[in-house]
């Protein structure tokens, strides 16, 4: 009697279950991928908020919130050592949905150049940084910070920021930020504010954040005219990079460009960078 193979695979050994299971494995992997690039924009499109307005509003230290009491207590007195007086801790309110933001402002008067540790709360985390900042007559500011969140939008051309959040320690990161200042300010000198009214630095960058991102499409002002929300474009464009692994890429890229700053300042003569 003739037995004829009716296998599927025409006479073929079948793979293997493992060859199989790695097959399913990369195919639904793939399909979450794919569906997650589709649907995550909608989701933060339908709950994304800006602010339009920054308010803030003096607090004593001790009536903060008891984690962001606890991580800016700690640095005020850091700042001072530096030079920098202290201007309050102010409650900023809520700019971003789901978020609030607290900051604590500092002035070096000699220098004119400005200091911030903040912080931002939302029932998941806080998370907070610390910053320097200065502000040329050429229109550039050069502001350098703690901060590991990269943003998911372009930067600002009137701005450079560098971050350095492997750097613990205020004098450390401010001698970084003044070297930063020579290499790029190209001898412009430091805008200070009037006094008493230096808070007014951090509400016109917090308040340009929603018309910046109208010119480019990636906003719009919302009927109410209270709050910024985004575009189809912003929301695609700024969760795709927020997602891996454009994300992973991302944060790979801009720790080597930090890295090499690092480095140019340190073959300009800046020894306390050796360990950075």
């Amino acid at each position: 009697m003739e037995i004829r193979n009716t296998s599927i695979y025409g006479g073929i050994a079948p793979p293997a279950r493992s060859e199989l299971m790695y097959e399913y494995l990369w195919r639904d992997a793939a399909i979450l991928l794919g569906s997650m690039y589709l649907m995550a924009p909608m989701a933060v499109r339908s709950g994304f908020r800006f602010a339009v307005h920054c308010k803030p509003v003096r607090v004593p230290v001790e009536e903060l919130p008891r984690e962001v009491s606890v991580y800016i207590q700690s640095r005020i007195p850091q700042m001072q050592s530096l030079g920098f007086e202290f201007l309050g801790c102010y409650d900023c309110g809520v700019l971003a949905s789901n978020t609030q933001s607290f900051s604590a402002y500092f002035c070096n008067r000699t220098t004119n150049d400005f200091a911030n540790v903040s912080v931002a709360t939302s029932p998941q985390r806080t998370v907070g940084y610390s910053e320097f900042s200065t502000r040329f007559g050429n229109g550039l500011a050069l502001e350098t910070n703690t901060n590991s969140v990269l943003p998911l939008t372009p930067d600002n051309p009137e701005v450079r920021v560098f971050r350095f959040p492997e750097i613990e320690e205020p004098r450390e990161l401010y001698q970084v930020h003044k070297s930063l200042t020579e290499k790029y300010a190209n001898g412009q000198w430091a805008q200070g504010e009037p006094k008493g009214q230096e808070i007014q630095r951090l509400v016109r960058v917090l308040e340009n954040y929603g018309p910046r991102h109208a010119k480019m499409g990636y906003m719009h002002l919302a009927p109410s005219g209270e709050t910024y929300l985004l575009t189809w474009k912003g929301a695609i464009l700024m969760t795709w990079r927020g997602l891996w692994p454009t994300a992973l890429i991302r944060r790979a890229i801009h720790k080597y460009e930090m890295r090499a700053e690092l480095q140019s300042l340190h073959v300009r003569g800046v020894p306390a960078l050796q360990k950075a």
